[in-house]
């Protein structure tokens, strides 16, 4: 299946649709498909499922760089706006539900949210340029800055997943 094909197909679809990449001989793929299958059941109507099974479609796999399975790609009007790799539980996968329906990717900042804290942390910047370069100024444009792309940061969430990790073996 080519690229622009799967392209095509995905743009005629009413709703955002979620494309699971599976394969049978895959634990985590079927560890993964009753949470899926629930979240695909209290969404149905709302939001399309498609299972590819990643076996009989290597080219494709290929073409859209899906290196790991499973994998979930999240479709709006034939667009990718959001990518996860990995088993996910059912909040995970809801997560990624609400994102389509919402026409943004799962856990992101909303446009108007961005431009707010980007404009926050350059004002923040350029007030503590003009005050004699005040330092809890500049500090303060930097977590203005961070908050504004951390969901789009991989460091952040390599962090974040180890302190989680930490935490969660600390209860």
């Amino acid at each position: 299946m080519k690229l622009v094909t799967w392209e095509q197909k995905l743009a005629k679809y009413d709703r955002p649709v979620i494309v699971e990449f599976w394969a049978t001989w895959c634990v985590p793929c079927k560890m993964m498909t009753p949470a899926l299958n629930q979240v695909k059941a209290e969404y149905a109507g709302r939001v399309d499922v498609i299972k590819v099974n990643a076996d009989d479609e290597t080219e494709l796999m290929r073409e859209l760089k899906v290196f790991s399975i499973p994998t979930v790609l999240v479709y709006q009007h034939g667009k990718l706006v959001s990518r996860r790799s990995g088993a996910l539980n059912v909040e995970q996968i809801r997560k990624l539900f609400e994102g389509a329906l919402k026409d943004q990717p799962a856990g992101s900042l909303g446009t108007g949210a961005r431009v707010f804290r980007l404009a926050l942390a350059v004002g923040l910047a350029g007030a503590a340029f003009f005050l004699n370069h005040n330092i809890p100024l500049y500090i303060l444009a930097g977590i203005a800055l961070f908050s504004a792309i951390y969901d789009r940061c991989p460091i952040w969430k390599f962090v974040k997943a180890r302190i989680k990790g930490v935490l969660v073996k600390g209860n």
